[in-house]
């Protein structure tokens, strides 16, 4: 049976309480219960920023401080840093399957409740990663806590979204972006010396704590978003989606490794047939999980391939650069930690700036913008991999992170304007797993084409193809800015 017809929506639509916000910014000055309502407003605005922040900045700070601390974890629980490293694989692999899927419980139940379930969850999850007694439990606590992110992030940003109205999305987006990429920056410079002092366990005991106010605030402070009349879960195609990214991420990882053995041909095979299923669910679902339409619009493909592209070179980037620097410049790790901190200090620098940016100038210019900027960063690293010295490399990781925080608003932003407001939790989730997906591929893939024994054609080569990559974030950005002109 198929779905009755939908109408497309309308790109500016926004609720009538948001609407009645907007009227109340621009009301007389001599209306001052008018005036009452907006600095109300504005008030809430801040409290549910600082409440998202709380709860995202665990995640990021986690896993910087998890994974400098892999060989310490490692000996402590008698295991392999190469078995560890699932912690850190895991997790990604359980937000970017899960994420989709708790955006959508959001848009179904609400996401005030889902968002408080998924930091109850964050609680549990990392006070048990500190109860861990083996290499095992601590990777299933791992994913388990995930699983609570993919619940968390997304409802977070589709809050934060219906709070601050369509024009104002992208600076809502940018500062959320400043929490979560802020956060590793934290993790680096607070949470390693903690580890010296703590103990890795203490690291979850404290962010536990840190889950708890955040906990807190979100019972006192958050309020519930308009959503529609309760639908059933389209169970098929969350299980189907699940598992297409799952095969994907998990054909990439194992292929990098050991080439196409028949075990990745018959994840390339399951990821395929995964894929059929999906899009035949889909079709058939009176109240799909995703609508397929909106893949036919340039508007919400465009950024969410745009924004994979940028990130496949971004982490591409940043795995290859401290081999780099050890293996042409003789860095120890000290002196490579030095250099490798001013790109998430621009990253996080640059969100705000990026949200201003495109509530100013539109999604356009900033996605165009950061493009350009992530094309230039792999070319100015391929000539710090010759003679031509290490101020390029710093220049380089100066360019990917300022590329990557005036960016990354836009895409989620132009994502969220372009479905309707019923499905908001839906598209955020799903421009976050395309996020993950291209750091997992950059990660994985640009390893490869580095190889085991790079030399300094090597990183020349390896630089080019994340430009490549880069290229294609460009012509897609370039794609989607002509086609939201020609909407408005």
């Amino acid at each position: 049976m198929r779905a009755p017809p939908v109408p497309p929506p309308n790109l500016t639509k926004v609720s009538d309480r948001v609407q009645r916000r907007a009227n109340a910014a621009t009301a007389p000055d001599g209306d001052e219960g008018a005036a009452a309502d907006e600095a109300g407003e504005v008030a809430y605005r801040k409290k549910l920023l600082l409440t998202v922040m709380a709860a995202v900045m665990g995640f990021g700070s986690l896993m910087t401080i998890v994974t400098v601390s892999l060989a310490v974890i490692a000996t402590d629980l008698d295991t392999s840093r190469t078995t560890l490293g699932w912690i850190v694989t895991g997790l990604m692999l359980a937000m970017a399957v899960f994420t989709p899927l708790g955006g959508k419980l959001g848009d179904i139940h609400g996401h005030r409740k889902v968002f408080i379930v998924g930091l109850v969850g964050s609680v549990i999850t990392t006070a048990l990663c500190a109860l861990s007694w083996n290499a095992a439990s601590l990777i299933a606590f791992r994913v388990l806590f995930g699983m609570s992110g993919a619940l968390v992030q997304p409802n977070g940003m589709a809050l934060m979204m219906t709070a601050y109205g369509a024009k104002r999305r992208a600076t809502a987006m940018g500062w959320f972006q400043f929490a979560t990429t802020g956060a590793p920056t934290i993790g680096l410079v607070i949470g390693g010396p903690m580890v010296d002092v703590i103990g890795w366990r203490g690291i979850f005991w404290v962010f536990a704590g840190v889950s708890v106010v955040a906990l807190g605030l979100a019972f006192r402070v958050l309020r519930e978003s308009e959503r529609r009349d309760p639908v059933p879960l389209d169970v098929a195609g969350s299980l189907s989606l699940a598992g297409t990214i799952a095969f994907t991420l998990l054909a990439v990882s194992r292929a990098v490794r050991a080439g196409m053995e028949p075990l990745v041909l018959g994840l390339v095979v399951a990821a395929v047939l995964s894929l059929l299923w999906f899009l035949r669910a889909e079709r058939r679902a009176p109240y799909p999980l995703l609508r397929l339409d909106y893949f036919r619009r340039p508007t919400f493909t465009a950024p969410l391939v745009a924004n994979a592209a940028n990130q496949f070179a971004y982490m591409g980037g940043f795995v290859v650069v401290p081999l780099l620097l050890a293996d042409r410049y003789g860095y120890g790790v000290g002196a490579v930690a030095l250099l490798m901190a001013p790109r998430p200090g621009v990253f996080a620098l640059c969100s705000p700036l990026g949200g201003i940016i495109t509530t100013k100038l539109g999604e356009g210019v900033p996605m165009i913008a950061a493009s350009s900027m992530m094309v230039a960063s792999m070319g100015s690293f391929a000539l710090g991999s010759t003679a031509a010295g290490v101020v390029f490399v710093v220049l380089g990781l100066v360019l990917s992170g300022a590329s990557a925080g005036i960016g990354s608003p836009a895409y989620t932003t132009l994502v969220a304007n372009s479905v309707d407001p019923a499905d908001l939790g839906v598209a955020t989730g799903m421009n976050q797993t395309m996020l993950f997906v291209g750091i997992v591929s950059g990660i994985q893939i640009m390893l490869v084409v580095l190889g085991e024994t790079p030399d300094q054609s090597r990183y020349v080569v390896t630089f080019l193809f994340g430009a490549a990559v880069a290229v294609l974030a460009l012509f897609t950005s370039t794609f989607a800015a002509r086609r939201r002109l020609a909407l408005r």
